[in-house]
């Protein structure tokens, strides 16, 4: 498929795991692609894997300077802005594991999860819509599936994961009759090496408690992205995809265990 043929996107996190495989897959159907990353080496690696479609901008999330700078260089460099997709994140590894519970989360960690969660993800559509109502763009919004339910942990990260499904939907009810629609993605456990490499044994947990036979990859969130950054998705307009393998369309988890030895025998 070439969906994105003439298109012009963004993909800021674009070097880590998610961000890359969804640059690889706006590339193969036709895009140009900015990837934009506080990482500019790992950007310029994958820029250079790629080839001359994509260009690689460094890009501090923290900083709404660097955030404006970013629209600004992927219109002057390729004329235009079709697609946005906000995928940066400031996750419990960045927390240093102090992101827990409401009385023991320090206040600068809740409020580094929403500067950069939240207020990138507001600062970049702010500065791209202009350009995405003329061209009728999209943008897709990165979330979790820690914005759809509490958890022992993780406070800050999965509220601020929460404000980015409601953010979308006011993009949504306020630029959609201008052409511009804007839809989140909500991935639940995913794969990535990183993981693979150091968490191996959270990762078997985590299998164990979903409902489809393999762990989700980066390269399923990136056809989620794809589509709803495509015209196939015209219709659809703030909604929230999960993909997290099933994993919050069951109201007994804890009955994972005794699903699974039943479904053995």
């Amino acid at each position: 498929m070439k969906r994105y043929e003439g298109k012009v996107a963004i993909v800021t996190g674009g070097a880590g795991a998610l961000g890359s495989a969804t640059v690889k897959r706006l590339v193969e159907e036709g895009a140009q692609v900015v990837v934009a990353d506080l990482n500019k080496s790992g950007a310029d690696d994958l820029c250079n894997e790629i080839g001359e479609r994509c260009i690689a901008c460094e890009f501090d999330a923290t900083n709404p300077e660097s955030i404006q700078q970013l629209v600004t260089t992927a219109v002057a460099t390729f004329g235009r802005l079709d697609f946005l997709v906000n995928n940066v994140a400031r996750t419990r590894q960045f927390s240093g594991g102090q992101d827990t519970t409401v009385i023991d989360t320090p206040i600068e960690v809740w409020d580094s999860a929403f500067t950069v969660n939240v207020r990138s993800y507001f600062l970049a559509c702010k500065f791209a819509l202009p350009h995405l109502i003329e061209s009728r763009g999209a943008i897709v919004n990165i979330a979790s599936g820690s914005a759809l339910g509490g958890d022992a942990a993780l406070v800050a990260y999965g509220t601020s994961k929460a404000a980015v499904v409601s953010l979308t939907q006011y993009v949504a009810a306020q630029y959609g009759r201008s052409g511009v629609r804007c839809n989140t993605v909500c991935p639940g456990v995913i794969a990535t090496p990183n993981l693979e490499s150091h968490a191996a044994d959270s990762l078997r947990g985590a299998l164990n408690a979903v409902y489809v036979p393999e762990l989700g990859k980066p390269h399923h969130i990136a056809a989620a992205i794809a589509y709803l950054g495509s015209e196939e998705a015209a219709y659809t307009n703030g909604a929230s995809l999960t993909c997290d393998g099933g994993l919050t369309a069951v109201i007994t988890p804890w009955m994972a265990d005794t699903w699974n030895n039943n479904w053995k025998k």
